[in-house]
This record gives structure tokens, C-alpha cells and sequence, in this order.
């Protein structure tokens, strides 16, 4: 009986579910219909754009990472322009603040007050230019609704209701950070873009500091090394995992391969113990520190997650493993980055992906 009463709850819940969905859906539509921006709208800037509000609210570190390809052409394109920017994890916040032409960054609070607080801000602020460089969010939409800007760029659609006056008809690139990047070129006419096609984090000087002092810790006991190190994260969401018995491997093939190198394994934070007693490991809370640190790796590999495109980022050869996404939508963006699939996702083609993304990279070795 319990058993039937979990799959009746968890059916009404779905049903619960796609009646809100369906009916939000069908209310944007009614509202594009009478306000919204169906048909795509190709049109020069104006003359005088030079404070930006760029909105993607949204928790997961890679949809953030998202943004910097797009962040950065704004500011090699608009260098007189002061860019913000307004997302919902504060923990994001230092990664986009040391992007060129980055003013604020402003995080939305959980709490009703804090957030018409933030509203206020906002409103208290003429901005030339607001973007909304995702084609789905409700909150991307309402936030550039209410901020007080002359002109709105985002994607037309049959459910876009916000007005728009730049809006791009659906990108050509399935990848989501080089759709931010087409946002710009195809909803924008007379104007030379100068387009970035990689994510980039600069983590500031004391970063480094604490990074540095993150990688002596974890490498406390062992000779002082010029050697290749690697770096992994076993830990993905839902099905983008892979089991600990695959890592297990990769790990005993790995030091078969290259047994001069060493491993250093970055760990989730309710993981509190390694894969295996005698790799170097360590757990940064801190998203820019992290960056720091993984710009000291040779090579990083990683399922499919925040620390695969956090890597990438910070300009590490990366070999990402999808099991469940597609590369094509979320492969990692930047020099050397590698993703395996389907029968490649073996523990040896891994570790022979990373030997080769390693004897490549002139990443820093402390």
C-alpha cells in the first residue's frame, strides 16, 4: 500500500507539474501575442550605449561560465562600456569580477525584501543596453522587464513576450555559451563584433595566494616536484556520473601510463575522504580560489559538471567525459579541451586523452 501511495504521489506531483508548465506557456504566448517580440529585430546600437545589464539568473556554474565568451566580446567590442551584471549565487560573484569591463555584479537574495532592495538598485540606474542571453528564463525576462533601459536584446520566439529591440532569431550553435556570442552578432547591424569562443576566468592576486597555499597542503610530504600533475573530479549530477569503481580504475591505469606524474583529486564537499589513501586531494570552497588552483594543473578530466567548465576556464586542457549530455551543448570551451563519448569512455582512452593533453600544456608547476 505505501509502495502504491509513492507512485500515486509522485504521478499527481508530475501531473501538478506539466499542468503549471502548460499553463505558463500558454499565458506567455497570450501575452507575446500582444506585447511580445515574435519575429527576430536586427538594428544598430544607439550612439550613446555605454552602461550594460547583462541577467542570467541562474545557480548552476556552468551557465555562468556561459557568459564569459559573451562578457568578454562586449568589452573588447564596447571598451568605454561599464558592463553589470546580475545573477543568483554569490559564490559566482568573484569569477566575473576580475572580467574586463566589468562594473557590478548583483546577486539576487533569497528573501522578498532583500530583493526589492535589489530592485530599487536597479531601478535607480538608467542602463543603455539590458540582455537576456538565454531563450527560457521567466526570471531573465522579468528582471529586464523591470530594469529601466532604453534598449533590450534577447532571442525572438514565439513565447518571448518582453518587447525587445534587438532580438536574434534561434542561434546556429547548439553549444549554450556560443549562443550568447551569435545573441550579439545577429541582432545588432552595422557594428564590428571582436567575438571570444572560449570561457576565461582571471582569478585576482590573493587567489593565487590561497591557492598556493591549498596545493603545499595537499602535497605536504612529497619531494618538491617539476612534474606533470593532473587533476580529476569524480562527483556529476544524476545520471553524468560515473561510479567509483570506473574512477578506481582510471586511477590504477593512470599511474601504469604515466608513472612519473601525480594526481591530485578535487573533492566535493561532503566528500571527505579521496578515491585512494595516498592521492594528493583538497575541497575549495571558494569558486575563484578553485580557479587558481586548477590553473596549475597539467591537464584536469571530469564528467560532464561546474569544475569540468571551471577548468576549462582557468585555461586548463580538459578532457570531458559525457555519458548523458551532448559535447555539442556543453563540451568544454578552450585550448586543448578534449570530450569523449559513447565507446570512449573507457578508463584507458582517458587516461591516453589526458597523457596527451598533459605532454601539450605549459601549464604552471609548483
Amino acid at each position: 500500500m505505501a509502495h502504491r501511495n509513492t507512485i500515486n504521489a509522485t504521478g499527481f506531483k508530475g501531473w501538478i507539474k506539466r499542468l503549471r508548465r502548460g499553463n505558463r506557456q500558454r499565458f506567455n504566448r497570450l501575452l507575446t501575442r500582444v506585447f511580445g517580440t515574435v519575429e527576430p529585430r536586427r538594428r544598430p546600437f544607439a550612439s550613446d550605449t555605454r552602461r550594460i545589464l547583462v541577467v542570467r539568473l541562474n545557480k548552476r556554474l556552468g551557465n555562468i561560465l556561459f557568459l564569459t565568451p559573451m562578457l568578454r566580446s562586449l568589452a573588447a567590442s564596447l571598451p568605454a562600456a561599464t558592463i553589470d551584471v546580475l545573477i543568483q549565487d554569490a559564490r559566482q560573484k568573484p569569477l566575473l569580477e576580475g572580467l574586463p569591463g566589468i562594473g557590478q555584479v548583483w546577486v539576487q537574495e533569497k528573501s522578498l525584501r532583500a530583493t526589492f532592495g535589489l530592485l530599487r538598485r536597479l531601478r535607480s540606474i538608467r542602463y543603455d543596453l539590458a540582455i537576456d542571453p538565454s531563450g527560457n528564463s521567466t526570471s531573465n525576462r522579468l528582471a529586464l522587464a523591470l530594469a529601466r533601459t532604453q534598449q533590450r536584446m534577447g532571442f525572438a520566439a514565439r513565447d518571448q513576450w518582453l518587447p525587445l529591440t534587438h532580438a536574434a532569431p534561434r542561434p546556429d550553435s547548439r553549444h549554450q555559451a556560443l549562443q550568447s556570442v551569435e545573441l550579439l552578432q545577429s541582432s545588432v547591424t552595422d557594428f564590428d563584433w571582436k567575438t571570444f569562443n572560449t570561457l576565461a576566468v582571471f582569478p585576482c592576486a590573493p587567489s593565487h595566494k590561497l591557492a598556493q597555499r591549498h596545493w603545499q597542503t595537499a602535497f605536504a610530504g612529497q619531494a618538491r616536484a617539476t612534474t606533470t600533475t593532473v587533476g580529476f573530479f569524480t562527483r556529476a549530477t544524476g545520471r553524468k556520473q560515473f561510479d567509483e569503481s570506473w574512477w578506481r580504475e582510471f586511477v590504477t591505469r593512470f599511474r601504469k601510463r604515466l608513472p612519473a606524474a601525480r594526481l591530485i583529486q578535487i573533492r566535493a564537499p561532503d566528500q571527505p575522504e579521496p578515491i585512494a589513501a595516498d592521492i594528493a586531494s583538497v575541497t575549495i570552497a571558494e569558486l575563484d580560489v578553485l580557479a587558481a588552483l586548477l590553473g596549475r594543473l597539467h591537464a584536469f578530466v571530469a564528467a560532464d559538471s561546474g569544475p569540468m567548465h571551471l577548468a576549462a576556464a582557468a585555461g586548463v586542457p580538459v578532457v570531458g567525459l559525457f555519458k548523458a549530455t551532448a559535447p555539442a551543448s556543453y563540451a568544454p570551451l578552450g585550448q586543448g579541451c578534449i570530450s569523449l563519448e559513447g565507446a570512449a569512455l573507457d578508463p584507458s582512452a582517458a587516461v591516453d586523452a589526458v597523457a596527451e593533453r598533459a605532454r601539450q600544456s605549459s601549464a604552471f608547476v609548483a
